[in-house]
């Protein structure tokens, strides 16, 4: 893996109150590895002047092939309004450069979505100083980027909080890349068929790059069913015959389960939610009641990372009652329901027999989906 970029200007690193109506995060991706952050801001700002863009990271992707960015908008665009809705992104084609009449016209694109689906690095170390990976998964029905964010606010823990909170004093270097994992778990009018062993699956594959030498520790931290796919992928990957896949076993140094329902979880308000669609069997697998948590058993995660010592596992369980779903006046589907506990502590805790201690589980007085939105003084 080649250099990263230099680290971004204070400003457009980390801005601690965002703009009016800027709480809505894009990732940019395909953006050319010798842009600044300054080059890719104007570069934004050319198709609507007025929309203001805002560079709050820029960091090389796994591939190596070019960088991602996140950016929010002060005006929304009139291409980006409805993005979501439509489930697309927007294409813009980069400036032309020396034109080689030998070679065929290669036109470029940087694409803005707001899916984050896949890997998203949000946050890359120089070279020489980068010592450790994280990767945060989210949960059934989350975002990679979204599940992670203040409630209400820009701020992002992973991106604007944790790397600089991992070294010990202010003018030592950054050493850690952080990145999320993102996938397509929607509930309500979802096509997809997809269980636990398929998004391991996807999950395994866009793992494998971390592999490449030199393998760094790795740090995963899993929301809610997030961890479920974690569990399965190190375990599918501990009894490959391919190397890469045993490479990445064998980095994980830590895991932070946050809420993960090892043993089921509450869905009775999901239920309706889904309806008959094919994601059923998906939900229906995490029942607290007939859980179906598929093939990970009790003895498979701690055969999978090795012996006591080889890694850490913390469990953090929630002890505020969750918003269940319910239909709105219009509709649609809100989590405004009557409150209950959706992962209880003996289910978000089970845990190795080598971490039965106290210092392995912890409890966060957050509600479900709050318990990974962090402020950025947060005691937490």
């Amino acid at each position: 893996m080649g250099p990263p970029d230099e680290p971004l200007p204070v400003l457009l690193q980390h801005k601690p109150t965002p703009l009016p109506n800027s709480n809505v995060t894009f990732r940019v991706r395909g953006v050319p590895l010798d842009w600044s952050a300054h080059r890719l801001q104007s570069f934004l700002a050319e198709p609507d002047p007025l929309s203001v863009p805002v560079v709050r990271s820029l960091a090389r992707e796994i591939h190596d092939r070019s960088n991602t960015a996140t950016v929010t908008f002060q005006v929304l665009p009139s291409q980006l309004q409805g993005l979501k809705a439509a489930h697309s992104s927007w294409n813009i084609p980069l400036p032309a450069g020396s034109e080689d009449h030998n070679q065929p016209l290669h036109i470029q694109f940087v694409t803005i979505d707001d899916d984050f689906e896949g890997i998203t690095t949000l946050h890359m170390p120089l070279s020489e100083s980068h010592n450790v990976d994280f990767v945060a998964i989210p949960g059934l029905g989350g975002h990679a980027f979204g599940s992670f964010k203040e409630r209400g606010g820009g701020h992002i823990w992973l991106r604007d909080s944790l790397p600089f909170h991992l070294r010990e004093a202010a003018r030592q270097p950054l050493m850690a890349r952080v990145m999320t994992w993102g996938y397509n778990s929607t509930l309500a009018g979802s096509e997809n068929m997809q269980n636990i062993e398929d998004l391991a699956t996807q999950l395994r594959t866009s793992l494998l790059p971390l592999a490449s030498p030199p393998t760094r520790p790795i740090i995963l931290i899993a929301h809610s069913m997030g961890g479920l796919v974690v569990k399965q992928a190190l375990v599918d990957m501990s009894k490959s015959d391919n190397e890469l896949d045993s490479r990445i076993v064998r980095a994980v140094y830590g895991i932070a389960f946050f809420g993960v329902p090892h043993l089921g979880m509450e869905i009775g308000s999901l239920i309706p939610m889904v309806g008959d669609g094919p994601n059923l069997p998906l939900l229906q697998s995490l029942d607290r009641i007939k859980s179906q948590i598929p093939s990970v058993g009790e003895s498979d995660l701690p055969t999978a990372l090795g012996g006591k010592g080889d890694s850490e596992i913390v469990y953090f369980y929630e002890t505020l009652m969750s918003p269940t779903a319910q239909k709105d006046s219009a509709g649609v589907w809100k989590m405004t329901g009557p409150v209950k506990v959706l992962v209880d502590k003996t289910s978000a805790t089970h845990r190795r027999r080598s971490e039965e201690g106290p210092q392995h589980t912890c409890a966060i007085a957050r509600t479900h989906s709050n318990m990974v939105k962090f402020g950025p003084q947060d005691h937490e």
